[in-house]
């Protein structure tokens, strides 16, 4: 949280903001049912993509970041866009400033994207991993994380910034959610998430969060994602003591996933963390 006090402190533009946070994906909002309906479950394999591609019929899109969250009878995309936090959302004026606008319109981009019935065909075959989840209908939330929380107090530069902040709370459509970046704390419920990217391989992991754990559910997904040794690298507030440790427990689950996907016998997937 200091590192990112400071961050936000130095007017930082938008892609050193978008390198803290693939870091750091337990302060990404979205991962565990906390945007929007749904996706209580978690996302698969508790993992966040970065700059994960939009294409199909129509134009391609690139969001900053997209979970995919479960839950009973819903999957649920959570796509992030995030701008330079210095951005205003408001002129002195109380009319929106045109960089909001422009920032909200990417969310309405996206979802012209998803209400093609073709589009919606294809996520499923990039995004979807495990054929468990292939009839769940796919409901998507639409995140933008904008501006400063100061924007919205007294000395902001509003002479009425309650009222202003209730206007922006209105302008959001359905399956929206507007924070500021003031909001954003590592979540305790986010703590065994990592980032991944989408390579020409497939999924690859990207970085770890500090306090990710290796336990008998994580052998799916590592023989998904292959070697965790680059991702470790980068990951942060990790001893290299501890990464050896995981890079250890990685290739182990890893090891019993084919196995078992050898004899079609998994006993022990149900048993939780290590």
């Amino acid at each position: 949280m200091s590192d990112w006090d400071r961050l936000l402190s130095s007017e930082p533009e938008e892609k050193a903001v978008q390198s803290f946070l693939e870091l750091h994906p337990a302060m990404i909002p979205g991962g565990s049912g906390d945007v929007g309906p749904g996706g209580h479950h978690g996302s698969e394999m508790s993992a966040v993509f970065r700059e994960p591609e939009l294409t199909g019929a129509g134009r391609q899109f690139e969001p900053d970041f997209m979970w995919v969250t479960r839950s009973s009878g819903l999957i649920t995309p959570v796509l992030i866009e995030i701008e330079k936090p210095s951005k205003r959302w408001f002129k002195e004026n109380g009319r929106p400033t045109a960089e909001f606008r422009d920032a909200h319109d990417q969310l309405n981009d996206w979802r012209s994207w998803f209400a093609i019935d073709e589009n919606r065909a294809l996520f499923r075959r990039k995004y979807l991993f495990f054929d468990r989840y292939e009839d769940r209908p796919i409901e998507p939330q639409f995140l933008l994380i904008y501006g400063r929380q100061s924007e919205f107090e007294y000395g902001g530069g509003h002479k009425d910034p309650n009222t202003l902040r209730h206007k922006r709370d209105t302008q959001r459509r359905d399956a929206e959610s507007f924070i500021t970046f003031d909001s954003l704390r590592p979540r305790f419920d986010h703590g065994n998430s990592m980032t991944i990217s989408m390579t020409a391989q497939g999924p690859r992991p990207f970085a770890y969060s500090p306090a990710y754990s290796t336990g008998t559910d994580t052998g799916e997904g590592a023989a998904l994602l292959g070697d965790p040794s680059e991702a470790l690298a980068r990951s942060v507030l990790m001893t290299d003591e501890r990464k050896s440790y995981l890079a250890e427990r990685w290739k182990y689950w890893q090891q019993i996933e084919i196995k078992t996907q050898r004899n079609r016998n998994n006993p022990i997937r149900e048993m939780g963390y290590e």
